[in-house]
């Protein structure tokens, strides 16, 4: 069988020559394989550097394997060594110097996510590890222990750039998941290798690579592939099989490489996005000279809106805010012909941070508007609106803990029934009010159709003032 020519990839910066020997050395070897072999002087020169290229490629080191399957988000695996991606099969094989390896020789015996005599495994590399629904729309790749002739050979050599292979599918296009299953995990995997990284993902969408180009940009220098159209075998020395991701919207720096924390996420964001404005303003009770600080309303087009929008707007200037609305969602207007979508979803990344950055304060209704939090100063305040509907753990989960986490300050309105327009849809002696509970064990599709899909909020501004209050006091 003829072995394909593995080619270097171009994506690396730098290209290495053909390795290259001493005429002396040639001459050694050239006697030798004529002794041995009968085989002509001149045809070993013109091939030397096939033979050398051959022997580098046949080289097989002993594979490191590490991987996490005890995580509730994620499973991941650290693979090193001679590691070959196949795309079209969904397989990547970890090249064994010998036949028979098992896994219990490679991790030792006591490894808890796969048996010790095991010589493949499956992995689903999406974060949503628990959510069966979606994860059943993931690509499974299996990984496979294989010696130098069961695997295939390379078609495209990574020597010197590692790679990380992950799922660009599942909530994809939802713009808090796209932060939080996406974004915010690939900060955390590959931020320590300072761009010098290849992405390789199955179910790749090319506008959502448009439009987060910037932070794309800033994690990897190198082109992304797409597995499911390349068909050819990719070669790296080390490859990371899934996305670390610890909590929702958010980093645990005591688990995350180089100890990375949200605030480096923000400083991240801030440097990629051209962000001016690190903290937000330190207003003074005594110096009325300096400007207000600015308060955005963040707008929803349907579901979960503010139906009292402008008594909400006036409460927020009489406490002392200067108030700005915005949905952060509608495209900026174009001039002369419409741009291609990927450009205009990567300028409208930019126009929303810019408006974010610019504020102090946030006011948003529970919902992926909050998202946005990510490129605000440090010191600001987050204040988010719950509805109705047992809705306030999932509320603190999301949108509560990642702004402290990120040096910022958190208030939480929950409403009441008579601040929720179900009112008008339910009699109040309605299990809608009285017990969301059974609603929840039910599903969360009913959950999602009655509290998040049907609900709008009409904040009793009495009842609200406080929390207006509480915000400019925090600026302090």
């Amino acid at each position: 069988m003829k072995v394909p020519v593995p080619v270097r990839s171009k994506s690396l910066r730098k290209s290495k020559g053909h390795p290259s020997c001493s005429l002396s050395l040639l001459l050694l070897i050239a006697g030798v394989q004529f002794l041995v072999i009968g085989k002509p002087f001149p045809s070993l020169l013109m091939d030397s550097r096939s033979f050398f290229n051959l022997a580098e490629e046949e080289f097989i080191p002993e594979p490191h394997v590490s991987c996490e399957f005890n995580d509730t988000r994620s499973d991941f695996c650290e693979l090193a060594g001679a590691i070959r991606v196949r795309g079209s099969t969904s397989e990547v094989f970890i090249a064994t110097p010998r036949r028979g390896t098992t896994a219990g020789d490679i991790v030792g015996a006591n490894a808890t996510w796969i048996a010790a005599d095991a010589t493949s495994w499956k992995m689903k590399p999406y974060t949503r590890k628990g959510e069966s629904r979606i994860m059943n729309g993931i690509t499974e790749f299996t990984l496979r222990l294989a010696s130098a002739s069961e695997a295939p050979a390379c078609e495209v050599m990574h020597e010197d750039v590692p790679a990380v292979l992950y799922s660009n599918g599942g909530y994809c296009g939802n713009y808090y998941h796209d932060f939080n299953d996406n974004i915010i995990p690939l900060f955390i995997t590959t931020r320590h290798l300072g761009r010098e990284v290849q992405l390789l993902v199955t179910h790749k969408q090319a506008w959502w690579f448009g439009k987060y180009s910037e932070i794309v940009d800033g994690l990897t220098r190198h082109e992304a592939v797409d597995l499911d159209g390349d068909a050819r075998v990719h070669c790296y020395r080390s490859v990371t099989v899934g996305l670390r991701s610890h909590k929702d919207l958010s980093i645990d720096p005591r688990r995350a490489p180089n100890n990375v924390s949200m605030v480096d996420f923000k400083r991240f964001l801030m440097w990629r996005y051209g962000l001016p404005r690190e903290h937000a303003i330190r207003t003074e009770e005594d110096d009325e000279e300096r400007r207000k600080p600015r308060l955005l309303i963040v707008t929803r087009p349907s579901r979960r809106r503010f139906m009292n929008l402008e008594e909400i707007m006036a409460a927020a200037e009489d406490v002392g805010f200067e108030v700005t609305v915005s949905d952060l969602m509608t495209p900026p207007k174009k001039q002369g012909d419409e741009a291609v979508k990927d450009d205009s979803l990567q300028a409208r990344m930019a126009d929303a941070s810019a408006t974010v950055n610019a504020v102090d304060a946030m006011l948003a209704v529970h919902g992926s508007g909050l998202t946005n939090l990510v490129f605000l100063p440090m010191n600001a305040v987050v204040m988010q609106v719950v509805p109705l509907g047992r809705m306030e753990g999932l509320a603190m989960d999301e949108y509560g803990v990642p702004p402290r986490d990120m040096n910022m300050r958190y208030l939480q309105y929950n409403i009441t029934a008579e601040e929720s327009t179900l009112s008008e849809l339910y009699p109040r002696s309605h299990p809608v009010f009285m017990d969301p509970g059974p609603i929840h064990k039910q599903s969360w599709s009913l959950v999602d159709e009655i509290y998040l899909g049907k609900q709008d909020v009409r904040l009793n501004i009495a009842r609200f003032r406080p929390v207006l209050h509480k915000a400019l006091q925090l600026l302090r």
